[in-house]
């Protein structure tokens, strides 16, 4: 019995060399935040040559808020204009909605979460330093960080649009679109933003607004609004270098045809990505019949997902695709395309599959995350909408909602996002449904009338 005691003691000690861990108390790693000790529950630690500090006690030392989501198992610190998202034993994280890499992971140790100090605080626009003979930590605040400062805005006629254009002396972080009627008013909130000029105006004779009105709403806020002549909401987007902002207004003669549902002009405005599951090197699920091929997954969700887009468009929404072709995208690559365009929804087409014929039916997956509800609506309230259409249009077994933070198209995504699974593939039943002509159809006119309808409804409230 001792000698299996001591053997498994010796393979204990090996793991945790292994794992290139530190944990001597005589090689204890001090903090300093601005000079001053920052004193922790637990200590930090180093791994492969990268320090490991305690999350919550050094960013609330700080002065950040700090969240954890324990599904996600995501750790968000925010700083000013600056988050940072994180997730445990990944090493890939999230700045202001930007993959980043990272040489070694977060971990849970002694029930704390630790973050790689440099990769997070220097994220957060602090330096960090380190002093070898005392084995301290030197971390500096960050100096207050510069709003944007807008410092033009001009319009532009386009061969399709009227154009308002608004320029930055730096990045634009985020922005909020509204509208309003009794007068008919369409505005954009452009957060962590100046105007140095306080408020001021142009005169426009078009045929879709009259004046453009733009001012300091707040102190973090810059405030465009147009006074419209008729119901039409603005399509926002960003330069590429996102230094600079456009609202066009389509001309009366290209504004989408109206189509058995139609979207509230209201919420037309709301930037709506489309993400198209799988593609190129990866097929995803196959359905067979009797050992068969007949469909892989990412042929039936190309298809589905051109037709959506359509659907949508013809509704008069404002919709972007993130593949249109038979490409191959990357996990990380969906939702990090949606944050950098700046998107108000992200809707993800599949099918299902399982290793088992029984499983059947259709379901809708979201993530009730931090901070979606600042868009006026959740992944829920969408997916509750869009679940009821499609059972009612394709017929296949209701299997309802389901809250999936495990999917890095949802957590790693900042708007309200959804994964709509149509059916099983391996189902002979819901194979049948899904190989039909008209599958295609169907699946998209169920997802565009419940995400209008969604739309439409939180409108009116």
């Amino acid at each position: 019995m001792k000698r299996w005691f001591t053997l498994l003691f010796l393979v204990g000690i090996m793991i945790l060399l292994g794992t290139g861990m530190v944990f001597s108390a005589d090689n204890a790693i001090a903090i300093q935040l601005d000079g001053k000790e920052v004193e922790t529950d637990v200590n930090p630690i180093i791994e492969e040559g990268r320090t490991l500090v305690p999350y919550r006690a050094l960013l609330e030392s700080m002065g950040g808020k700090v969240l954890w989501e324990p599904e996600a198992r995501m750790a968000t610190a925010v700083l000013g204009s600056r988050k940072v998202q994180v997730t445990i034993d990944n090493i890939t994280g999230f700045v202001n909605g930007i993959t980043k890499g990272m040489d070694v992971p977060p971990r849970i140790i002694n029930s704390r979460t630790m973050i790689p100090l440099r990769f997070v605080l220097e994220n957060l626009n602090c330096t960090v330093d380190w002093d070898q003979q005392t084995r301290t930590v030197l971390i500096n605040s960050p100096k207050t960080i510069k709003s944007t400062e807008i410092t033009d805005i001009t319009l532009e006629e386009t061969d399709t649009s009227y154009r308002i254009i608004a320029k930055g002396d730096g990045l634009i972080e985020g922005t909020r679109t509204f509208a309003y009627e009794d007068p008919e008013r369409y505005g954009i909130d452009i957060k962590n933003a100046l105007f140095l000029g306080g408020n001021g105006s142009l005169l426009e004779e078009n045929e879709v607004f009259s004046k453009v009105r733009f001012s300091q709403f707040d102190e973090e806020t810059v405030r465009i609004v147009t006074d419209l002549k008729e119901k039409v909401a603005g399509k926002v987007s960003l330069s590429e270098d996102r230094t600079t902002l456009y609202i066009d207004f389509d001309k009366p003669e290209v504004q989408g045809s109206e189509s058995e549902s139609q979207l509230d002009w209201r919420a037309a405005g709301k930037l709506i990505a489309i993400d198209i599951g799988h593609g190129g090197r990866d097929p995803g699920a196959e359905g067979k019949r009797n050992g068969d091929h007949v469909v892989w997954e990412k042929d039936l969700n190309l298809a589905i997902g051109l037709r959506l887009y359509e659907l949508l468009k013809n509704a008069g929404a404002n919709v972007v695709l993130l593949r249109e072709t038979d490409v191959t995208m990357s996990l990380y690559t969906r939702p990090e395309s949606a944050n950098a365009i700046n998107a108000d929804l992200l809707v993800s087409i599949h099918n299902n599959s399982s290793e088992s014929p029984k499983p059947n039916g259709t379901e809708v997956l979201y993530y009730s995350k931090n901070g979606e509800k600042d868009y006026g609506f959740t992944s829920q309230y969408i997916a509750s909408f869009v679940q009821k259409e499609m059972v009612t249009a394709i017929g296949l077994m209701d299997r309802g909602i389901k809250n999936a933070p495990q999917y890095a198209l949802l957590n790693k995504s900042l708007m309200p996002a959804i994964i709509i699974e149509g059916g099983f593939l391996s189902h002979p039943g819901d194979l049948e449904v899904m190989v039909a002509d008209d599958y295609p159809e169907v699946y998209a006119g169920a997802v565009a009338k419940g995400i209008i309808n969604s739309l439409n409804a939180i409108v009116d409230k």
